[in-house]
């Protein structure tokens, strides 16, 4: 195949849906060779930081010399960038290569009568592939959705689990409570391995405790009785396999703003250049990865790690954010900042988000902050049209404005900046923010 003909095949694939489930990745994997289990794996789930914590890592082992693959989705740029070798994107040759063996394999399947794999299961083989072929040094592999029945979970025996913040999202597909949530991410825990955990709701962190220890038991045979002890042991006690959880109480903040963060945590200091409280937290969750798998830290390589799309400031003058909050976490997290670095500033938002989120929510949240909002539509199925997103803003902001792309969101946006600031000081004037969707967040640029 060629490129072109590759990504047809991938989109026609993808217009088929998706279903949850592993017995077709796995098919897939097994007449690829299973490439997966050549592979060292950090596996990272969550709802909201897990680009983020990822992040941290792959500074952190790219800091020691170390080749790094990511596997990133949703993607921001274009399609190559969710296949990543330090940074790099997959070149289109190779994208058409790996699509054509795996083409093969799925024809195979189709033959013998086997449910054929969806087009994320499809990349997710293409991955393992490519980074197999690379001879990557480390793979820092991040769920689609949710962890139990994703297709990265066909790994059997990673480095490491680690969750990210867990929150409501996705309910259509991992239930409708905090808890049923955490249960389908806690799917990825496997018997004998670490796993780190960010300073989550401990509604959360007991479902993933709950499950990490259902794992990691053993039944103790007495030496020459017939009688097998029913004691479960928790693995973590005997050394087995151990938890982590990221501690907020050995977090002291030297300093916080636009720029990033210095902290102090557990007597070392750190600093990061992404912004927000709690790329602290996601931060210390990789520093504990990091330091409970093999001990070493490079501190300055924190601070190389930038991540776009969250709470990235692209203007200092007129001040312009950017942020991919897309649910009712981020947009909270993003609610808490700009109270936190704008105190009594006026904001002008751009917003475009996805229908099968939990939008009115997100608008009641965020909303009231505004003195003007400008909506678009994101260049995705699942975009939310602006005439029904515009219903609900105008429950919070009387001034909305309906736009047909982004660059003319942006331009009135600044426009109603200029109008707004009048002779206002310059830390006085309006905050421009864009935030949703990340579909749509990489074209907002100045």
């Amino acid at each position: 195949m060629t490129y072109n003909e590759a990504m047809e095949y991938i989109n026609n694939v993808g217009k088929k849906g998706s279903i949850l489930g592993l017995e077709p990745i796995t098919q897939l994997l097994l007449r690829l060779g299973n490439p997966q289990d050549r592979l060292s794996i950090i596996h990272v789930a969550g709802t909201n930081g897990k680009g983020s914590i990822c992040t941290f890592l792959e500074m952190l082992y790219r800091s020691e010399g170390k080749k790094v693959g990511r596997y990133i989705s949703p993607t921001i740029h274009e399609y190559l960038e969710r296949f990543q070798i330090n940074g790099a994107f997959m070149e289109k040759d190779m994208f058409a290569k790996f699509i054509t063996e795996v083409d093969n394999a799925v024809s195979a399947m189709e033959s013998e009568g086997l449910p054929l794999p969806t087009a994320f299961e499809i990349e997710t083989a293409v991955a393992f592939l490519y980074f197999v072929n690379e001879a990557v040094d480390i793979v820092i592999l991040e769920v689609g959705m949710g962890g139990r029945e994703d297709a990265t979970n066909v790994i059997k025996k990673p480095l490491c689990t680690v969750f990210a913040n867990i929150g409501m999202d996705h309910m259509q597909f991992l239930g409708d409570t905090i808890e049923k949530i955490a249960y389908e991410k806690a799917g990825i825990i496997k018997r004998g391995c670490p796993a780190v955990a960010y300073p989550m709701d401990e509604r959360s962190l007991g479902v993933i405790r709950e499950e990490y220890n259902k794992v990691n038991v053993v039944n103790i045979i007495h030496g020459n009785s017939d009688q097998q002890d029913t004691t479960n042991l928790d693995m973590s006690r005997i050394g087995v396999g151990k938890i982590v959880v990221a501690d907020t109480s050995e977090v002291d903040i030297i300093s916080e703003n636009l720029d990033g963060s210095t902290f102090i945590y557990k007597g070392e200091e750190y600093s990061i250049s992404l912004a927000g409280t709690y790329q602290i937290y996601n931060a210390i969750t990789a520093i504990e990865t990091k330091l409970l798998l093999d001990g070493h830290m490079n501190k300055d390589a924190l601070s190389k790690a930038s991540w776009e799309g969250r709470f990235e400031k692209i203007s200092d003058y007129p001040t312009f954010i950017k942020d991919g909050a897309h649910n009712i976490q981020g947009v909270t997290a993003l609610k808490e900042s700009l109270e936190k670095h704008f105190t009594n500033r006026k904001f002008i938002f751009i917003i475009g988000v996805l229908q099968d989120k939990e939008y009115e929510k997100m608008m009641e949240r965020l909303c009231p902050m505004a003195s003007a909002c400008y909506l678009i539509k994101p260049d995705n199925p699942r975009g939310l049209d602006t005439l029904r997103l515009s219903e609900v803003v105008r429950l919070y902001c009387s001034d909305v404005t309906s736009c047909e792309s982004v660059k003319e969101a942006k331009d009135m946006a600044l426009e109603r900046w200029h109008a707004m600031r009048g002779k206002d000081l310059e830390e006085d004037a309006p905050v421009i923010v864009a935030w949703g969707s990340l579909s749509y967040i990489g074209n907002v640029v100045m």
